[in-house]
């Protein structure tokens, strides 16, 4: 014996009211529909809505219905004509058969927004009716026990139409709760609405755009008085604080936001079959391009785009924008043009970016990112839930999704972002794409790129990125290795030949530095071995002046002079390997290379006065009160070196350290680095005056240098002690000092770190523990 289900009223309840339980969603479930209906306009309005009897309004001009469509479809509870395919179709960006929805319970949103529906529909046809459909929702709630279908839907075919559409769809609905709605909920819904819709949809549609237009009568004299006191106070109206007109998508690529965007499609290739193409842009600039074998087995026709925002890209999408990105959203996601909920909800984060950010200090969390995920055709697998403020269903085809989206997209931006250009966050300022730094860490950063083992072509910016002209050796090699695979696996002749060009150009240049290199290696031997012998000879009785011999004081005002020696060899090498990477002249290279020889013959002189003075106490390491080495350093060397003689009297250096006495083992030559780099940089600086307190607290001694000079601004300060970063190149400065600085005192098991916010000039703290 068969049986059959019985299906209780109460089921417009779980698919109405209960499953829909936002105002906002249910309005877009009905927008969806007119969409969905082909129409080019669908207008939502509220009437009555602070005078009683309040009602909704959403008329489309899409294709109508017939008595057969309501009776087949509309009342044919979770049936859909656009599921089975027997329902006429749009065409997306794709060019593929797509639907906004699907489920055929849409319908049941009225019953959320209010308590009884009429609907008038005519169909785009020759002699259609004008048919009538009226249903009170509250019917179905009188009695569980009744079954579905028996609560009468009362249907009939009018006369003449009461508004003025020749064919589509109108809703009323009345029954609208008081207070239901208000100008603030009317101002978000037509925020929510901006974002409902993919913005480059209409492109899809050849030209005929899809209008939502929201009318509300009663708040038009508040939209007019907000107009006028904007021109009385001579500022821009702001789009979102307008209730009443015509709903504008928002577009990522309008924002003139110069930051770096990633942009990612999964797409069918006729030579390779199902492809994902990846492509990076820094400031409007290609970067580099790369198409890899898509191994995903469930996902298809999927677009990804990310833009980064630093503080600065923040502060210009607030400008344009009216609201700060947090306060926006963040990380959309549409399919077939609608967006899904709750994905780009503000101050969510269904992905959980943020959490794998809390993981690793390199990874963005979401606050720095905006974009959009876009799903197109039918792609079952990736479909919403039936409740639609709950996202995607969590199978496996969302969870290829989320690794497409850390693994494929967010993970190379994140990786340009902090390693090759090498600004955070909340730094405002962007690495020169024409520097040396930038080409050395995207050098590095597309060799990574190029040893996944999917990759099947990559194209880069040859005008930003010589490879072979980099200081990244390694990194050219790497890529000669990874073209040679990509071209031999995909028969890219193209990409071979560019490798074999690589290939020849990093021989030549290799050649070129191992000779020139040879002959700068003399020179740098030598200054490392008079370094070391200078270390020997620095002990504590070095400035005691009562029990030296007058040559041996001599000898100390030279070792200032050795010292400087040494720091013009540092920089002549880091020059001349720079001429080497850029393919400089023979003429250029050898002129380094005499300048280094020229330095190295004024410290082989005075190492041999050191030699003649018998001046040598075998000591690299003493042990003695750090304080008074301080004090006599600056009093008895330094300001008696011919170099501030002559160049620096007008710097007054003055030493405070009350009666404090700081016993610890040291390194002399170590203390003179720190110090006289600290003098240099703040003559650079043009310092007037350098004062150097020494205090001791909790058994460690603290070092304040504090100059008057032009002081440290904020956009420089992370870089401060990063290795060959100078402002000063026009003075000089080779970027070593003060990264050579934070070397030695990190070796002290020290600390040091900088005040710039003095009211002139700059402060340098330095903590030594004993």
């Amino acid at each position: 014996m068969v049986e059959y289900f019985k299906v209780s009223s109460g089921l417009k309840n779980l698919i109405g009211s209960e499953l829909i339980t936002d105002n906002y969603i249910a309005v877009f479930e009905l927008v969806k529909n007119a969409f969905d209906a082909s129409a080019k306009k669908v207008i939502v309005r509220f009437e009555n809505n602070y005078s009683g009897d309040a009602r909704i309004i959403i008329m489309d001009d899409g294709k109508g219905m017939d008595y057969s469509d309501l009776i087949d479809k509309w009342l044919f509870v979770a049936y859909s004509a656009k599921r089975d395919g027997t329902e006429d179709y749009r065409n997306n960006l794709k060019g593929a058969r797509y639907y906004a929805g699907n489920k055929g319970v849409g319908r049941f949103s009225c019953d959320r927004l209010g308590s009884s529906l009429r609907l008038i529909t005519v169909k785009n046809a020759k002699q259609a009716k004008i048919e009538s459909l009226k249903v009170n929702w509250r019917d179905f709630e009188v009695d569980q026990k009744e079954e579905f279908y028996k609560i009468a839907v009362i249907h009939d075919t009018l006369e003449k139409n009461p508004y003025p559409l020749k064919h589509g769809t109108i809703l009323e609905i009345s029954g609208v709760k008081d207070g239901e709605w208000d100008r603030d909920s009317f101002l978000k819904l037509k925020d929510k609405l901006s974002k409902l819709i993919q913005p480059n949809i209409n492109v899809s549609n050849k030209g005929e755009d899809f209008q939502i237009i929201l009318e509300v009568p009663e708040e038009e004299e508040a939209d007019k008085h907000y107009l006028e006191e904007c021109k009385k106070e001579g500022k821009q109206p702001i789009y979102r604080d307008i209730v009443n007109g015509q709903i504008q998508n928002f577009i990522f690529g309008s924002l003139n936001i110069k930051t770096t965007k990633i942009i990612s499609e999964i797409i069918e290739d006729r030579k390779f079959g199902s492809v994902i193409k990846t492509k990076l842009i820094d400031r409007d600039i290609a970067i580099y391009e790369v198409t890899e074998n898509n191994t995903y087995e469930y996902l298809r026709n999927v677009d990804i785009h990310l833009y980064f925002l630093n503080r600065a890209a923040k502060r210009t999408f607030t400008l344009q924008m009216g609201i700060e990105p947090v306060n926006f959203g963040n990380l959309f996601v549409y399919k077939n043009g609608f967006r899904v909920h709750p994905f780009g909800d503000p101050r969510t984060d269904p992905f959980g970016i943020d959490s794998k950010a809390t993981q690793h200090r390199s990874n963005l969390p979401l606050r720095n990112l905006i974009g959009q995920v876009d799903i197109f055709g039918d792609n079952p697998s990736l479909r919403e839930t039936t409740s639609r403020d709950g996202g995607l269903i969590k199978n496996n085809a969302y969870i290829e999704l989320e690794d497409y989206l850390f693994e494929k997209v967010l993970k190379r931006l994140q990786k340009y972002v902090v390693d090759v250009t090498e600004w955070g966050v909340n730094d405002e300022t962007l690495e020169n794409l024409s520097g040396d730094d930038y080409k050395k860490n995207l050098a590095k950063f597309i060799s990574n790129v190029t040893t996944d083992k999917e990759l099947i072509d990559i194209w880069y910016n040859k005008d930003i990125l010589q490879l072979v002209e980099t200081k990244e050796e390694n990194s050219a090699k790497k890529l000669v290795r990874n073209f040679k695979r990509i071209a031999s696996e995909t028969n890219n002749n193209e990409l071979l030949g560019e490798a074999n060009k690589i290939e020849k150009r990093l021989l030549s240049l290799q050649n070129a530095k191992a000779v020139a290199e040879k002959e700068a290696g003399v020179a740098v031997e030598k200054n490392i071995q008079l370094t070391k012998e200078l270390e020997d000879q620095i002990t504590e009785t070095l400035f005691a002046k009562s029990i030296l011999g007058t040559d041996t004081k001599e000898v100390i005002g030279l070792q200032h002079q050795i010292d400087r020696s040494t720091d013009r060899i540092n920089r002549r090498v880091v020059d001349l390997v720079n001429a080497i990477n850029r393919g400089e002249h023979k003429n250029e290279l050898l002129s380094l290379v005499e300048k280094i020889g020229l330095e190295n013959k004024k410290i082989a002189t005075i190492a041999q006065y050191v030699t003649r003075a018998n001046f040598n106490l075998q000591a690299s390491e003493i042990t003695a009160d750090l304080i008074s080495y301080i004090k006599e350093y600056v009093h008895n060397v330094f300001k008696e070196s011919a170099s501030y003689r002559q160049n620096h009297r007008h710097v007054a250096i003055a030493v405070d350290s009350g009666k404090n006495k700081f016993k610890t083992t040291f390194r002399p030559l170590e203390i003179i680095i720190i110090l006289d780099n600290l003098f240099s940089n703040s003559v650079k600086a043009g310092a007037k005056n350098i004062n150097i307190i020494l205090d001791i607290k909790n058994n460690e001694l603290t070092l304040r240098f504090i100059d008057d000079g032009k002081g440290v601004s904020d956009d420089i300060l992370p870089k401060l002690f990063t290795l060959l970063f100078t402002t000063t190149r026009d003075q000089g400065g080779s970027g070593i000092g003060l990264y050579q600085v934070k070397q030695v005192i990190e070796r002290m098991k020290g600390k040091i770190s900088v005040n710039n916010k003095l009211s002139k000039g700059t402060e340098f703290l330095i903590n030594v523990p004993k």
